[in-house]
């Protein structure tokens, strides 16, 4: 029988001789780089397959080239099936075996890049001991799980970690990995660029985000056996939940219903279930990072309890796999979009609604500071109004002047009311 010191042995090697995937640079590598040298754990979290181990590569040859030494660079992917059974007790000789193996720098911190370590049992007290012991080890963890530092290593290690959330592609990070090259906005407004520009938006909207699906012939199939793996490895398994059927209705229910207001009452009555199992329900969907849910604006907790949420997918490649209808959701699945950039803009964001509407409250400190409407077609006169009728409303009770309308080509500014609105495609919005 192999032992634990040999498995880890073994996998050391075959990590060494990995050949760096760095692709595209991340807009968020980028902001984890100024982070490096400081004392914090970084914990790199997010849906599976959204490129948060592209994202340690990317940091890694940031290293090498910022001349660390190779042998200060460790990268282990605990995801292994070759490692298991291992738990947290045994992490404790994983220095050790490293230090026996490879001539490690003293001059330099040594890097450790730990990938979907929340699949080792007690990890968080294992890095907490390392942590409080030796101050020239700097940890880089990763994992597809909202939970990775929410809880107990949150507590042990309180001001001493940060968390960077990783989303699917923005279209910008897409035009990049399509090699769509512009100097401005302008440049691919008045262009020839424009044409495929349109036509990799369509993709985008259609297909989503997620990395490897870009070049992938078979599109849809891939995105179904990620929606598989969150739901049976990210939550049913490791909520371990005895039997899948009901939170796989409720996700397939929450596709259907993206962008709309949902409750849990009514969200019980659909699955036969109760309002607790719901709430938990969501909870672990969430924590996959698979959805999200979005509250009204109010000054009153009460309130923002007791009102109905709208509910978002993570990806609308995923969502548009699971329920297909694209030309007849197309207004839901761009507001789909919209949500999800302002989620990767790292904004804190709400729905409002008094006689009107409001899709998106941006609130900064303690007031709103920005109001945003999707609307894919302002043609129909009716459609317009009401979008406008809703950022008038909320614009006077909160003393704003101006709101914006996100749509799919106009291109606008006009003044109602001593108010200006500001009418961008989308398209363009998603690359300011």
């Amino acid at each position: 029988m192999i032992s634990t010191k040999e498995k880890l042995t073994g996998l050391f090697y075959e990590f060494k001789e990995l050949e760096l995937e760095t692709g595209i640079e991340r807009a968020i590598a980028s902001n984890i780089k100024e982070f490096l040298n400081k004392r914090h754990i970084l914990a790199i979290t997010g849906v599976r397959r959204s490129g948060k181990t592209t994202i340690m590569h990317q940091l890694m040859d940031y290293l090498i080239k910022s001349n660390i030494p190779k042998e200060n660079i460790i990268y282990f992917n605990f995801d292994n099936k070759k490692l298991y059974p291992l738990n947290g007790d045994e992490l404790d000789i994983f220095l050790d075996t490293y230090m026996e193996e490879f001539s490690v720098s003293k001059k330099h911190k040594l890097y450790l890049f730990l990938d979907e370590i929340q699949n080792i049992p007690n990890w968080e007290r294992w890095i907490k001991g390392i942590y409080d012991t030796k101050t020239n080890i700097k940890f880089i963890i990763s994992g597809s799980s909202a939970t990775l530092l929410s809880s107990e290593l949150s507590t042990l290690l309180t001001g001493r970690n940060l968390k960077f959330e990783v989303f699917p592609f923005s279209f910008f990070e897409y035009l990049k990995y399509k090699k769509l090259a512009y100097q401005s906005l302008n440049e691919l407004k008045f262009s020839s660029k424009k044409i495929p520009l349109k036509k990799l938006f369509k993709e985008y909207i259609e297909y989503g985000g997620f990395p490897e699906v870009f070049d992938y012939k078979k599109k849809k199939y891939l995105l179904q056996s990620y929606y598989e793996d969150i739901i049976l490895k990210d939550v049913v398994k490791r909520f371990e939940i005895e039997s899948s059927k009901t939170i796989e209705d409720l996700a397939s229910v929450l596709m259907a219903n993206i962008s709309n207001l949902i409750s849990y009452n009514k969200l019980k009555d659909t699955l036969d279930s109760s309002v607790n199992t719901v709430k938990n329900y969501m909870k672990y969907l969430e924590t996959a990072y698979l959805f999200f849910e979005m509250n009204i604006f109010s000054y009153s907790m009460k309130k923002q309890i007791v009102n109905q949420r709208k509910v978002y997918c993570i990806d609308t490649g995923l969502r548009n796999v699971v329920s297909f209808r694209f030309s007849e959701d197309i207004g839901r699945i761009v507001e789909n979009i919209v949500f999800i950039e302002l989620k990767r803009r790292d904004k804190e964001i709400y729905y409002w609604k008094d006689k009107n509407e409001v899709d998106f409250i941006v609130k900064e400190g303690l007031k709103p500071k920005q109001l945003i409407q999707v609307c894919w077609d302002v043609s129909d006169k009716k459609t317009k109004q009401r979008e406008i009728d809703g950022l008038l409303e909320a614009m006077k009770k909160f003393k704003l002047r101006k709101g914006l309308i996100i749509t799919e080509d106009y291109e606008k500014e006009e003044k109602v009311d001593n108010k200006t609105i500001k009418y961008i495609p989308l398209w363009k919005w998603l690359l300011e």
